[in-house]
């Protein structure tokens, strides 16, 4: 059995933990967040150290949780054994930074949805790639592997994309209940519509643009939303704010 120790009990612990949870790994949790860290052992059976050293003591690996402005520095406070798997979800905290702060530790780092994870259905990204968190994140979702930081950092504006898009399907979901739909529907029908859609991008092998054009008709109603959006530049915006986004986490 693999132990996984959890540095921080926030919200994206909460939710790998609970995709974690019954796959055969013994978790073990940060007394950080008390409240939380105790109702996720009574949940999902893991075990509540005594202190943050207490949980890297334990673990075979360790998931770093911890709020990105303060987290390298609670690293470097904490003892490593050398070559023991370290995994930092801290957005903007890099590859040099996370291995300074745990010394002879095995860095590496990874960004995700967190709730689609708790489903078991989110991808991760992972930076370099290696083999024990490789065999972790599987169980969360897929997961893509990177060798360039570089590349990572600008995939990990994925997860401000997946957060976003919430924000943008609660704004279409409104716009058909405005229009008379029972909430439930509304929410069914955009929701079955994106999965739907997602499924042809990940099982046609055709090119996107050929796809889109077999979808997009000239002079048809999608073309006609897309038209809206271009003019009141609704496509252009997603660019300015990932491009925003790529600049702070790459530092």
């Amino acid at each position: 059995m693999t132990t996984l120790g959890f540095l921080g009990a926030g919200h994206l612990a909460e939710l790998l933990v609970r995709g974690l949870a019954g796959q055969g790994d013994r978790l073990v949790l940060s007394p950080r967040n008390a409240e939380v860290a105790a109702r996720l052992a009574a949940e999902h059976g893991c075990e509540v150290a005594s202190s943050n050293q207490a949980v890297v003591d334990a673990a075979d690996g360790v998931l770093v949780c911890l709020p990105a402005a303060s987290g390298a520095d609670e690293l470097a406070r904490l003892t490593f054994r050398p070559g023991q798997p370290v995994l930092s979800a801290m957005a903007g905290t890099g590859l040099a930074r996370l291995q300074a702060a745990i010394g002879p530790a095995r860095a590496a780092v990874t960004m995700m949805p967190g709730y689609a994870n708790a489903f078991r259905v989110g991808p991760s990204i992972l930076c370099p790639e290696d083999g024990f968190w490789h065999a972790v994140l599987q169980k969360l979702g897929p997961v893509i592997a990177f060798s360039d930081e570089s590349q990572f950092t600008t995939a990990a504006a994925f997860g401000a994309f997946s957060g976003a898009s919430f924000g943008w399907m609660a704004h279409v979901i409104g716009w058909f209940q405005a229009q008379g739909l029972p909430p439930d529907t509304a929410r069914t029908l955009i929701a079955a519509t994106l999965r739907g859609n997602a499924e042809v991008l990940l099982r046609e092998d055709r090119p996107l643009d050929d796809i889109a054009r077999s979808v997009v008709t000239p002079g048809g109603i999608s073309e006609m939303v897309l038209a809206a959006l271009s003019a009141g530049d609704g496509l252009t915006a997603w660019d300015v704010g990932l491009d925003r986004v790529r600049k702070r986490i790459g530092g």
